[in-house]
């Protein structure tokens, strides 16, 4: 198994940040007697599909720091009918690839393949996330690899800095801990606490399948029903989660933090919390982040790279979550240009204020954010998590129209609003590895 958790180095911040553009036109959902809640996207004249389980359930939901995680990747190690790499082995045979990842509020297992396979890909994602059959043993076994893909993030800044970011801006929270948790909290997670997280979590209310492709949205429904006959989700509401929102336990503001690590640059990043994808403000943010570090024109890039040639790397990340979110800058530098860069990047947020977004900015930015739009359109694993994101992050689903309407209407005095709002750098925390 191939677990990207949506964490690999500047793909991870990446993915995150272009969440709010990956959209697609409405797609059809039914709820089935089960609980268990089914999406259709039928998009014709394509061969192949995507199709996923989402779960509603992810690493702010953690008892115990990385359980969320360790679960998906134990559920691969052995179930009622296959153990280990058997699974996989069945998909392959199809010319299809299975995997699965965790994010700070959902966990998903997905598949793609051809269209002619989709209700034995769907079966395959089933008998592996509602029959799960591990052992000790497995949890043995996985616990080592877990702890070696710790080994990967702690040799690269990029992760470093910004896992330490999280824990700056969000504290004790869940959401301030590393989505696969720590050395310490791997080590201590067993099976009993995996399964008692997996029947809290893992209920029929609680889990949404996802189709894209061209399925017709009652041949989907049947043939999810066809399935879950055989691998039956528990029952059980909509768990109660603990308290979810860190806005309401305060905004950690201007903390600033220093740690050592043996690698050739300097690196740091830079954050502050805002409003999530549920905010009438989600699309002002997204427009603002693309012209202050989110593309080769932002301000970031021209004046602490092309102009001064302070950084090689340094960009903007816009993550939207449910509730909250965080605008996020990271740069890698040079170790004795710290001091320059720093007070460059203090002096580019404090412009925000000073010189707020442009008309000729403006246009700009909501141009790309409109094409970014449209050619996630072409991707069928795009639409397929599109739609989860609407559903378990924005709460709602809505037609690409909509949203295009929606960017159309967002104004340069609502994006100038935003900047005057995060022009502040002692507002902003801090994270420098050195």
């Amino acid at each position: 198994m191939v677990c990207k958790n949506e964490r690999s180095p500047m793909n991870r911040r990446s993915s995150e940040r272009q969440q709010t553009t990956q959209v697609l036109a409405m797609p059809s959902c039914t709820v089935l007697p089960s609980g268990v809640t089914v999406v259709s996207d039928c998009v014709e004249h394509v061969r192949t599909v995507a199709v996923g389980i989402w779960v509603d359930c992810g690493s702010r939901n953690d008892t115990i720091p990385g359980i969320a995680h360790m679960l998906e990747h134990v559920l691969f190690r052995r179930s009622a009918r296959y153990a280990g790499t058997e699974r996989s082995r069945v998909a392959e045979m199809l010319g299809a690839y299975l995997n699965a990842s965790t994010s700070k509020e959902v966990t998903s297992y997905y598949a793609r393949g051809l269209a002619e396979h989709t209700e034995r890909l769907m079966d395959l994602l089933a008998e592996l996330v509602f029959a799960p059959a591990f052992t000790p043993q497995d949890v043995e076994k996985e616990r080592s690899v877990i702890i070696e893909e710790l080994h990967s993030y702690d040799d690269d800044p990029e992760e470093v800095v910004c896992d330490e970011l999280d824990r700056v801006l969000f504290g004790n929270h869940p959401l301030g801990h590393p989505i696969a948790g720590s050395r310490e909290s791997v080590s201590s997670i067993t099976a009993d606490d995996l399964m008692e997280f997996y029947r809290r979590w893992y209920t029929a209310a609680n889990c949404a399948i996802i189709i894209s492709g061209p399925i017709q949205h009652s041949d989907a429904v049947a043939m999810v029903e066809r399935v879950l006959s055989r691998w039956r989700p528990l029952r059980g509401s909509v768990p109660i989660a603990p308290e979810r929102s860190p806005r309401r336990l305060g905004a950690r503001r201007g903390m600033r933090k220093t740690i050592t690590r043996s690698f050739q640059q300097a690196h740091c990043a830079v954050g502050i919390q805002t409003p999530g994808a549920r905010s009438p403000q989600r699309y002002g943010l997204a427009l603002l982040n693309i012209l202050f570090g989110d593309s080769a024109s932002s301000r970031l890039y021209r004046r602490l790279r092309e102009h001064r040639a302070l950084a090689y790397t340094v960009y903007s990340s816009l993550q939207l979550l449910s509730d909250c979110g965080q605008l996020v800058i990271y740069a890698g530098l040079r170790p004795d240009r710290v001091d320059s860069a720093l007070a460059a990047l203090e002096a580019e947020i404090e412009r925000l204020g000073t010189h707020p977004p442009t008309p000729t900015e403006f246009r700009r930015a909501r141009q790309q954010l409109r094409t970014s739009l449209l050619m996630s359109t072409e991707s069928l694993s795009a639409r397929m998590h599109a739609i989860a994101r609407m559903l378990f992050e924005e709460g709602k689903l809505e037609p690409l129209d909509a949203i295009a309407t929606a960017i159309e209407q967002t104004t340069l005095e609502e994006v100038c609003s935003l900047a005057v709002q995060l022009a502040n750098w002692r507002t902003w925390s801090l994270v420098l590895c050195r």
